[in-house]
């Protein structure tokens, strides 16, 4: 991990621009624009089936918010663009609101429209998010890091795909499932050692994910994340 050792949470920052100086001027130090830590927790959001369960979703995601997240995967394998995209407006009216971040990861047929929206016909209808979370099958396709977003995650599950995420710089990653999942049950669980192997291999925030409690940050934190991603253990 890449943390500062003298400060408990991981800066973003911006790259430093110089100001152009003559000979007789002082020497002034680099300007930086830091942005906020990273939140410890991140939420993955449950599935939503049908537009019918936004308003329900919305109250219960308002009441994770009141518990203090800030930080939110909005998840969904079961809608179509039109119905992920009234998902995520809802979802991004209650997390700026609670000064919360709201990461897309929608059903894989509607990022195939938006991922590349930014210059072509779909960029007006894709929900202005603070980010977008790749699925370990898209990052390994990716030659580049998705433009458009001021945060990019992606899933890993493995080596192979850990080093792709660090080569194409993106922002943080999950890595799962770190024990056994009630989500996927028949995915085999890397365990602490081997999570704490992979998450040596990269410079990037690490968030643990799968079979994790609220109370785990610790335990996570002393194998080498730098937060927890849950489901059910942060969903009110």
């Amino acid at each position: 991990m890449s943390a500062d050792p003298a400060d408990p949470d991981y800066h973003l920052s911006m790259p430093e621009h110089r100001a152009t100086q003559d000979a007789s001027s002082p020497a002034t130090p680099p300007a930086q624009t830091p942005l906020p830590p990273l939140p410890r927790q991140l939420l993955v959001t449950p599935d939503v089936a049908s537009r019918t369960q936004i308003a329900g979703f919305a109250s219960q995601l308002a009441q994770a918010l009141a518990r203090g997240i800030r930080l939110v995967q909005l998840r969904n394998r079961s809608l179509d663009a039109d119905g992920y995209r009234a998902l995520a407006e809802s979802a991004l009216a209650l997390t700026h609101a609670a000064g919360a971040k709201l990461i897309l990861n929608p059903p894989p047929s509607v990022a195939d429209l938006w991922l590349d929206a930014p210059n072509g016909v779909h960029a007006s209808t894709v929900p202005q998010a603070d980010g977008w979370h790749l699925t370990s099958a898209r990052l390994m396709t990716c030659q580049s890091r998705p433009a458009g977003w001021k945060l990019v995650s992606a899933a890993c599950h493995d080596a192979a795909q850990v080093e792709r995420a660090t080569r194409l710089g993106l922002d943080f990653i999950t890595l799962s499932p770190v024990l056994v999942t009630a989500t996927h049950p028949d995915a085999k669980p890397l365990g602490w050692p081997a999570f704490t192997a992979l998450a040596a291999q990269t410079s990037l925030p690490v968030f643990a994910l799968g079979g994790m409690r609220a109370d785990a940050l610790t335990s996570a934190r002393n194998a080498g994340a730098y937060g927890i991603a849950a489901i059910r253990a942060l969903w009110p």
